[in-house]
């Protein structure tokens, strides 16, 4: 059975999260009782922006938001992030600690339309 185009771009996503040198996992949406493994970056779908014509949606656009979650303040895999190239467009939203780990919070926006 084929892929779904949303499928497809997940699977894109996660092989770019992976990529990043020094991230140990990533995770899509992990349920609460995962053991994390840090540094690490957790990824959830966040929205859809469509556009319309003559009352129809012709374009959806997906919008991820990405978590980098780090014992090192300064971490580098923050750059690599921002660095990010391709078919996305990567935002900075906010920095926070929790629990001693250091939280980068990013928007990741796809160019390219899901259907």
């Amino acid at each position: 059975m084929s892929q779904t185009v949303i499928e497809n771009q997940r699977d894109y996503i996660h092989n770019i999260l992976s990529n990043i040198d020094g991230v140990k996992k990533v995770f899509f949406q992990p349920p609460k009782d995962l053991q994390l493994v840090y540094p690490c970056i957790i990824y959830s779908l966040e929205g859809l922006s469509s556009l319309y014509s003559g009352d129809k949606r012709y374009l959806t656009f997906p919008s991820y938001s990405l978590i980098l979650i780090d014992y090192d303040p300064e971490s580098i895999i923050q750059k690599y992030i921002m660095d990010l190239t391709g078919d996305c467009h990567v935002s900075f939203d906010r920095f926070y600690t929790s629990d001693n780990l250091n939280h980068w919070v990013y928007t990741l926006e796809f160019s390219k339309a899901l259907w």
